[in-house]
């Protein structure tokens, strides 16, 4: 029977001591670059999915903006047509004022 003082024992050992560090050694590096790969593959996802929302969203606040504008003329407009109406109400009350005025003469003379 073999001994553990025989030096072929120490060197199996050893050799197998080294083998396992080495793989433990492979296997982690292995797995931190597959996560560091993994990171950079969802920063650059993010990166590409953040940069089409900006894209969407300037979009979408580039359309806002030309509804805003369209409503303001058209507010714009409908008000310039209230005055309008509003100035030629006020001339028919004020002819209506010097048409009651002169009825008012005729009829009740002073």
């Amino acid at each position: 029977m073999i001994e553990w003082t025989e030096p072929q024992i120490w060197t199996l050992i050893g050799v197998f001591a080294a083998a396992l560090v080495g793989m433990i050694t492979f296997t982690t590096q292995v797995m931190w670059r597959a996560i560091a790969a993994q990171f950079a593959s969802f920063r650059a996802e993010m990166r590409a999915e953040f940069a089409a929302l900006r894209t969407e969203t300037s979009a979408e606040l580039a359309a806002s903006r030309a509804e805003f504008t369209a409503s303001r003329a058209e507010t714009s407009a409908e008000l310039a047509e209230i005055r309008a109406e509003i100035g030629s109400l006020r001339t028919e009350v004020r002819h209506l004022d010097r048409d009651v005025q002169a009825i008012s003469r005729r009829v009740f003379p002073e």
